[in-house]
């Protein structure tokens, strides 16, 4: 069965994405595709979810200086209950869910 995690960076918080993975080897491997899993974290979403924006949308292509002013107290960030470390090393093969779907031929 398919989980829903969350993940950001550890040091902004920015997100990184929002995966469907069977379980955490996986998920640390679809990471890998786009940053390095060991400065992320992850929250396992345990409930019905969409990604919507109230009110005004957040700013999309903008560079980090831009919006830097926005976020001040980066230790209270830190503290948010629920996410968890993404470990440096997978800890374990490479999934064979991924194996299909990254080298399949079109």
């Amino acid at each position: 069965m398919l989980k829903l995690f969350a993940v950001r960076t550890v040091e902004y918080k920015e997100a990184v994405g929002v995966y469907w993975t069977p379980d955490l080897a996986t998920l640390w491997w679809m990471i890998d595709e786009v940053t390095d899993p060991g400065a992320c974290e992850y929250c396992l979403v345990d409930a019905p979810a969409a990604v919507t924006w109230a009110g005004e949308a957040p700013a999309i292509g903008v560079e980090r200086e831009d919006i830097e002013d926005e976020i001040d107290d980066r230790e209270a960030l830190a503290r948010v209950k629920g996410w968890t470390r993404i470990p440096d090393e997978p800890g374990g093969s490479f999934p064979e869910i991924l194996r299909e779907w990254y080298w399949k031929t079109p």
